[in-house]
């Protein structure tokens, strides 16, 4: 599960920094579509592991 957020919410960046948890990335939206994500390092690092394990 994710949390969306307008990319004009990072004005108030720390706001949306604390919004982010391990499982739980924000997924900020541009023009109300999905652009960016910020997600924990922890299930960054878990996500690139299996990349790498299949590519």
């Amino acid at each position: 599960m994710s949390r969306t957020k307008p990319i004009s919410d990072l004005n108030n960046y720390a706001e949306v920094l604390n919004d982010v948890s391990a499982g739980v990335p924000v997924v900020l939206m541009v023009s109300g579509r999905g652009r960016y994500v910020i997600m924990d390092i922890d299930d960054y690092e878990k996500a690139m592991a299996v990349l790498k394990f299949f590519w």
